[in-house]
């Protein structure tokens, strides 16, 4: 989630006309929001094991034999390089995916075919279908890089990883969890606010405001992305480290720093000094101490 994923204008048009009096649309819409919200955490969860090789003690009872468990040092072994460019090519799509579909252009094209409260829940849908492809076809390269032997150590390390996930759910708590996932949009249109059934390039601020920043509570008065911290911890902090481990962490972490610059370039264009200023005394990724801003 990027936070210019609400607050860009747009121009395209939607062609939906929806009859306040008729209950079928807002009852699809709650059907479509629950059932993606509920996807968003069986993909969560799967993400966290898959990551985390937590299917491992599961793979030799009868849950292996109905359920499509897998991790990342799992699945057929190819030659190195054919493994290594289509991992590469993987996470490649998964970021992809991230970057194009918030853009403005992309919601005003998308808007033309569905509805602004069902936008946000199409783009997760999408996000499940790149992760889901991502796991499916992952390629492992089981050879280890590090492996802590010591039981406690190896405890230690997978609740911290475990830590970091929980990370980016508080941290979506606090900055708006249930507009990230779609939720808050659908609500919306069910409570028939106007601006859920305008064109798309109609759509008055409020559609577009997510509530940054949010510098009086909770992870982020402590760093501008603690929920790219968080995201950082999971995918690092682990009792073995495989190169095909390596690959998806530093692949999902270069994309990360991308998204970050060109994310803060577009608050620093839509806030201007006052994002600006915010950056001088926060810290980006890690939470830390707020710096007192500069004397002028």
């Amino acid at each position: 989630m990027t936070t210019n994923d609400y607050i860009a204008p747009a121009t395209g048009v939607s062609n939906v006309n929806v009859d306040p009096s008729d209950s079928g649309p807002k009852v699809f819409a709650f059907l479509f929001g629950a059932a993606v919200y509920i996807a968003v955490w069986v993909i969560l969860i799967y993400v966290v094991c898959f990551v985390g090789n937590f299917f491992d003690p599961l793979l030799g009872t009868k849950w292996a034999a109905v359920l499509p468990l897998k991790s990342i040092d799992m699945g057929v072994q190819e030659p190195f390089w054919r493994s290594l460019w289509i991992d590469v090519g993987l996470v490649a799509i998964l970021g992809l995916q991230h970057s194009i579909m918030p853009r403005p252009w992309y919601k005003a094209w998308i808007t033309k075919f569905v509805p602004p409260h069902m936008e946000r829940g199409v783009y997760i849908i999408f996000a499940i279908c790149a992760l889901s492809l991502l796991m499916w076809q992952w390629r492992p390269l089981p050879e280890t890089i590090w492996s802590i032997e010591n039981p406690a150590l190896q405890l230690v390390l997978n609740i911290i990883q475990v830590g970091g996930w929980v990370t980016v759910l508080i941290a979506t708590i606090q900055v708006g969890h249930w507009k990230i996932f779609g939720v808050t949009q659908v609500l919306d249109f069910i409570r028939d606010k106007p601006y859920m059934r305008y064109a798309y390039s109609r759509l008055p601020a409020e559609f577009f405001a997510i509530g940054w920043p949010i510098t009086d509570k909770g992870l982020w008065y402590f760093a501008r992305h603690p929920d790219f911290f968080g995201f950082c911890v999971g995918f690092w902090v682990t009792p073995r480290m495989t190169y095909g481990h390596l690959i998806f962490a530093a692949g999902l972490t270069i994309y990360i720093m991308f998204g970050i610059f060109f994310l803060e370039a577009n608050l620093t264009q839509l806030y201007g000094t006052s994002y600006a200023e915010y950056v001088k005394i926060r810290s980006k990724i890690i939470p830390w101490f707020v710096r007192e801003p500069a004397k002028k």
